[in-house]
């Protein structure tokens, strides 16, 4: 059996403005594995987001309990789940985010620095990171001297050179044309079969031949069934 990476128990959010309050996302219970491409599908404002948030570590939930490898990671200051996502998840965003002043290079090279890997060390993770996407010819490049599909494979290069146990993407194919798509997607396909956990979120049904699993979100409500089409498009 593939390992679970992450598992959700009963986990909800709510936002409270004024008197009223707001669910992102209502209690779930969810599990994340090795090996699996899943998609979290939804119209705009569905919840999907509010949910790759609290996979990634990046808020918390209001209710339920997150364990990541078993390991519960609810209760975790904000500094250690910093330190977790800096060692264990990759990140992919849809605007790349990219430092513009920095080559290729050096913006796969950042996550090793901050870890305290040494510049020689983490400069040659980078290459083979950059190569491993088909860029070894861009190491040089500023971004602004990259296409839309070169940025978005800096980027997976650069969640990659870390060596996360998971990947996590927000509509990392938005921003490209049908066939840099297409690659990219293929690109993340074989991470999976490789043995990571790789999580996407996106309105994209055109993705879902890529998918291994499908998660639905709308209004807040996870399921493995789509309600209405047209609210994708």
């Amino acid at each position: 059996m593939p390992e679970v990476i992450v598992r959700l128990e009963n986990v909800s959010k709510t936002y409270q403005t004024a008197d009223i309050t707001i669910t992102a996302l209502d209690k779930t219970d969810l599990t994340f594995s090795a090996n699996k491409l899943t998609l979290i599908m939804g119209p705009s404002g569905s919840g999907k987001t509010t949910l790759l948030s609290i996979v990634g570590s990046i808020i918390y939930p209001t209710e339920g309990k997150v364990y990541y490898k078993d390991r519960e990671i609810t209760e975790l200051s904000e500094n250690k789940l910093a330190d977790l996502r800096l060692h264990e998840i990759g990140f992919v965003f849809q605007q790349f985010n990219l430092l513009e002043p920095l080559t290729a290079l050096e913006n796969v090279m950042q996550p090793l620095l901050l870890q305290g890997v040494s510049k020689k060390d983490a400069r040659q993770r980078a290459e083979e990171a950059l190569a491993a996407v088909g860029l070894s010819d861009r190491l040089a490049n500023l971004p602004k001297k990259l296409s839309g599909g070169q940025k978005q494979r800096v980027a997976i290069a650069r969640a990659l050179v870390t060596n996360p146990s998971m990947i996590l993407c927000d509509e990392p194919t938005a921003s490209l044309d049908a066939k840099s798509a297409a690659t990219i997607m293929e690109e993340l396909k074989e991470l999976a079969q490789e043995g990571k956990a790789v999580i996407i979120v996106t309105h994209d049904l055109r993705l879902r031949k890529f998918a291994d699993e499908i998660i639905y979100v709308e209004e807040g409500k996870v399921s493995n069934t789509i309600n209405n089409e047209e609210d994708y498009k």
